[in-house]
C-alpha cells in the first residue's frame, strides 16, 4: 500500500484493518495452541483445513474493507453479530481449564469489538460511502 493511499484513507479504516489482522493472528495462536492440546486424543487435520479456510475469508475481508469495499464492512459485522454471542460462553466456560487460550479469546473480542466501533464512525462510514473508496 502507498503512503497516497494511506492518506486518502481515514484512520480509522487503516486502525481496524490493522486490529483485525491482529486479531488473526492471535487465532492463529490459538489454534495452535488447541491442537497441541488435544493432537492425542483426535486427529486435528479438520481443524486445521477449517481454520485454514476461515483465515483465508477473513484476510480477504480485511483487503476488501481496505480497498474500501462496504459490502466487506458490512458482511464482517454479521459474522461478528453471529460470532460473538457463540463464543462468549465457550470461553468464559473454558477459563478454568485454559486460561491463558479463554483469555486470548477475549483480546480477540476486544479487538473486534474496537475494530467495528472504527469501521463504523463516521469518517470510515463517509469514506465507504464516497467515490474515493471505491478505487
Amino acid at each position: 500500500m502507498s503512503a497516497k493511499e494511506l492518506l486518502e484513507k481515514p484512520g480509522n479504516v487503516v486502525s481496524a484493518a490493522k486490529l483485525l489482522y491482529l486479531m488473526i493472528a492471535i487465532g492463529m495462536v490459538r489454534t495452535g495452541m488447541t491442537v497441541l492440546r488435544h493432537a492425542d486424543v483426535r486427529s486435528p487435520h479438520a481443524l486445521i483445513f477449517t481454520k485454514i479456510l476461515v483465515y483465508s475469508a477473513s484476510l480477504f475481508l480485511i483487503y476488501q474493507i481496505s480497498q474500501g469495499k462496504n459490502w466487506a464492512r458490512w458482511f464482517l459485522l454479521v459474522i461478528f453479530a453471529i460470532a460473538f454471542p457463540l463464543s462468549v460462553l465457550p470461553t468464559l466456560d473454558a477459563i478454568s481449564h485454559s486460561p491463558v487460550h479463554s483469555l486470548l479469546g477475549f483480546l480477540q473480542l476486544g479487538l473486534y469489538i474496537v475494530a467495528m466501533v472504527y469501521l463504523f464512525q463516521r469518517s470510515s462510514t463517509e469514506w465507504f460511502g464516497s467515490g474515493k473508496a471505491s478505487g
